[in-house]
């Protein structure tokens, strides 16, 4: 039997294992591994709910923060590709991912909504736009904690995984020429973390730091 491999599994065994136990640390926020689960969970409701199309982008314009965090399992669980964007990219680069990758939806920091107001006359295909905060003076679209408020609270339809489809697409910070895709599987990724159990000896009683940009490195 071969077992596809993938991050899901590594939430899954997190919210098995240690469910009770904090798990995110945003702010004054703070979400244990099963409510970590259940809120990437119904992200993925969410947006199989508004038409995400299977291997469809889901691009986000955010700082580091537990929605960008569910994002990583959530759009995957739904069956998406997950586009993290670089939040110090001008527009007009921004502009130009958005043409190549052609992300289906667009979930923006309310905080970065004036990069937004300059990002969105330049589109040409404007994806689906929701907001995590509130939206900013003039905008009406939904915003994420409504999105996920509305949301089943039943784990979404397992979907089957193709080891080596891309899970994630990351974009270069554009230093020759414009920003460039880079494409990393559901493989990719899982084989990259037990990569860096065996180098770092993670132990559960260890709490990180998260200092590095969610949307740089991965």
């Amino acid at each position: 039997m071969i077992r596809p491999l993938t991050p899901l599994d590594f939430k899954r065994r997190a919210v098995h294992l240690y469910g009770d136990k904090i798990g995110v640390v945003d702010g004054q926020r703070r979400f244990t591994y099963a409510e970590l689960g259940a809120r990437s969970e119904r992200l993925a409701h969410a947006l199989l709910a508004h038409g995400l199309e299977p291997g469809a982008r889901v691009a986000l314009l955010a700082f580091n923060s537990h929605s960008l965090l569910e994002a990583y399992y959530g759009v995957l669980e739904a069956g998406g590709v997950l586009l993290p964007l670089n939040i110090r990219l001008a527009a007009e680069e921004l502009a130009a991912i958005a043409l190549h990758a052609r992300p289906q939806f667009l979930l923006v920091d309310s905080e970065l909504g004036p990069l937004l107001a300059s990002l969105w006359p330049l589109l040409e295909h404007r994806p689906v736009l929701w907001w995590i905060g509130e939206p900013p003076a003039g905008r009406d679209e939904p915003t994420y904690e409504a999105l996920l408020e509305a949301a089943p609270s039943e784990p979404p339809p397992v979907l089957a995984i193709d080891e080596n489809a891309v899970a994630e697409l990351f974009y270069t910070s554009g230093t020759t020429s414009r920003p460039k895709g880079v494409m990393l599987t559901h493989r990719n990724l899982y084989l990259h973390a037990l990569g860096v159990l065996v180098t770092m000896r993670g132990a559960e009683s260890d709490v990180q730091l998260h200092t590095i940009a969610l949307f740089h490195v991965n």
